[in-house]
C-alpha cells in the first residue's frame, strides 16, 4: 500500500531533505530522489577504479536479461533501475496524494508544462554547460528542432544549409517552412565530403554559403552513419556569415561531453531518452539568451510573452508528468556518477574494437566513415550483397539487438552496457556470414 501523508506532514518531512533545503519554499512539495526510492538504493562506483569493473557494475542496474546484448541506443536508451524506481514511485505518490494539491500556484503542482522547474533545468543545463535561463524542457529533440525551425524569422528565398543525412525529426520543420513559406533548404551531400575528414565537411558548407543563408543546421552526431560533425567549426562558419547555428544533439548528449558554450551554437536540441538513459518523453532545448527574442513560440500558453523568465516560454506544452522529469534528474545523477568522460572513453574503446574486427573481413562493407576523428558510438555496416534485415535477424538469433538500415546494413550503438565480450560476439556472428 502506498504510504499516504497529510499534505502538511508531507511538506514538513520534505523540507528536512537535502533536496528541498536548497530551493525556494514554493518547490518544497517536489519529492527528493531519496524519498522516492525509499531505501536510497542508487548506483555507486565500485571501489576498484577500473573501467571494466565500473561498467560491469553499471550493467547490473539494467532490467533486460544479461543474456541480451543491447546495441540500439541510437533509437532508445535502456533506463537503469535508478531511473525506473523514481518514475514509478513518483507516479504512485502523485496519484495517492492528488486530492491534497490546492493548485494555488504553478510551481509544485502535480503536472508540468506550466511550472518553471528551475532547479531541474539548472541541473540539466549544467550537464551541457548552460545556465537555467537558456534551458527549456521538451519531450524530445524532434519537438525542440520543430520549435526552432518554425520559430525562426525566415522569408521566401532565405536559405537553410544542412546535410542529406539529417534525421527526419531534425530536418522536418525546415522542410515544412520550405513548403509553406518558400524557404530554400539546401541538403548538402555529406558522404561526398567524408573522405576529406572534418576539413572536407567544413568546406562542403563553406562552398554552399550565399548572402541568403540565414541558418546553418546539422546533427552533432548523425543518426544514420554516426558521423561526429565538426560542430564548433560549423558554428563559427555560420556566425561569420551572420547566420544562426542550430545543432540537433539527439545522438550526442550522454555519449560524449557536450559543451554548448564551447561549440558557440545558438540553439541545441537533445533527446535524453537515448544515450543519457532518461525516461522516454524527455527533451532538453538550449537557446542562447540573446537569440531567444529572435525565436517565436509555436506552441503557446500563458507565459509566451514573459521574456524575463528566459527559455521558460519555450516549454509551454501544457499538462505533463512530473515523474518523468524526476526520472530525467535521476538519469543525470546516474551519468554524473559514472562520469561522462569515462562513458565516452568506454564507448570509443568498444567502437574501435568493433571497427578493427570488421575491417579484417572482406565481405563486410563499412558505411560509417573510417576517419577516427569522425567516429562515434554508432557504427553502420553491412554484408555485401545482403539487406540489413538479414544481418539484423542473424544477430538477434544470438540475442544481439541492432537496428536494420535496409540496403546499407545495420546500425550498432555501442554504449555503456555493452562489453568487449559482447563486441566479440557480434564479430563472431558477422564472420560466419561470409559467402
Amino acid at each position: 500500500m502506498t504510504d499516504h501523508l497529510p499534505r502538511r506532514d508531507f511538506f514538513a518531512r520534505l523540507a528536512a531533505t537535502s533536496f528541498a533545503a536548497g530551493f525556494a519554499p514554493s518547490l518544497a512539495g517536489l519529492p527528493s530522489l531519496e524519498r522516492l526510492t525509499g531505501t536510497g538504493d542508487r548506483f555507486t562506483l565500485p571501489a576498484a577504479d577500473d573501467d571494466a569493473a565500473i561498467f560491469a557494475a553499471a550493467r547490473t542496474r539494467f532490467l533486460f536479461p544479461t543474456s541480451v546484448t543491447y546495441c540500439n541506443t541510437g533509437t532508445l536508451g535502456a533506463i537503469p533501475r535508478d531511473v525506473m524506481d523514481v518514475v514509478v514511485q513518483g507516479m504512485q505518490r502523485l496519484e495517492a496524494e492528488l486530492p491534497d494539491w490546492p493548485y494555488f500556484q504553478a510551481d509544485g503542482e502535480p503536472l508540468t508544462g506550466y511550472q518553471q522547474l528551475a532547479e531541474f533545468r539548472a541541473e540539466a543545463g549544467a550537464f551541457i554547460n548552460a545556465p537555467v535561463e537558456e534551458i527549456a524542457f521538451t519531450q524530445n529533440a524532434t519537438m525542440g528542432m520543430s520549435f526552432l525551425a518554425n520559430g525562426c524569422e525566415l522569408a521566401a528565398g532565405d536559405e537553410v544549409l544542412t546535410t542529406d543525412q539529417e534525421h527526419s525529426g531534425g530536418i522536418g520543420g525546415f522542410r515544412l517552412r520550405a513548403k509553406r513559406h518558400g524557404v530554400v533548404v539546401k541538403e548538402l551531400p555529406l558522404a561526398s565530403a567524408l573522405d576529406q575528414g572534418p576539413e572536407g565537411i567544413v568546406k562542403l558548407f563553406a562552398d554552399a554559403v550565399t548572402p541568403r543563408t540565414k541558418v546553418v543546421m546539422f546533427s552533432h552526431i548523425t543518426s544514420g552513419r554516426g558521423v561526429v560533425m565538426p560542430a564548433r567549426e560549423l558554428c563559427a562558419l555560420a556566425h561569420a556569415h551572420g547566420a544562426l547555428a542550430i545543432v540537433d544533439g539527439a545522438q550526442a548528449v550522454g555519449q560524449i561531453r557536450v559543451d554548448v558554450k564551447a561549440l558557440d551554437c545558438d540553439a541545441y536540441a537533445a533527446s535524453p531518452h537515448k544515450w543519457l538513459l532518461a525516461p522516454k518523453g524527455t527533451g532538453i532545448l538550449y537557446i542562447k539568451r540573446d537569440v531567444q527574442p529572435r525565436i517565436w513560440n509555436t506552441l503557446a500558453s500563458g507565459e509566451i510573452d514573459d521574456s524575463a523568465k528566459g527559455a521558460f516560454r519555450f516549454m509551454q506544452y501544457g499538462t505533463g508528468s512530473p515523474a518523468v522529469i524526476w526520472g530525467l534528474r535521476a538519469a543525470l545523477q546516474f551519468m554524473n556518477t559514472l562520469g561522462i568522460d569515462r562513458v565516452a572513453r568506454w564507448d570509443a574503446m568498444l567502437t574501435a574494437r568493433l571497427r578493427a574486427g570488421l575491417a579484417a573481413m572482406p565481405h563486410v562493407k563499412m558505411v560509417s566513415p573510417n576517419d577516427p576523428r569522425l567516429a562515434a558510438g554508432i557504427t553502420t555496416f553491412g554484408i555485401r550483397g545482403q539487406n540489413g534485415r538479414v544481418l539484423q535477424d542473424a544477430l538477434w538469433a544470438k540475442r544481439i539487438r541492432v537496428r536494420s538500415q535496409g540496403e546499407p546494413g545495420v546500425r550498432l550503438s555501442a554504449h555503456l552496457y555493452v562489453s568487449p565480450a559482447d563486441v566479440d560476439r557480434v564479430l563472431e556472428v558477422v564472420a560466419g556470414m561470409k559467402g
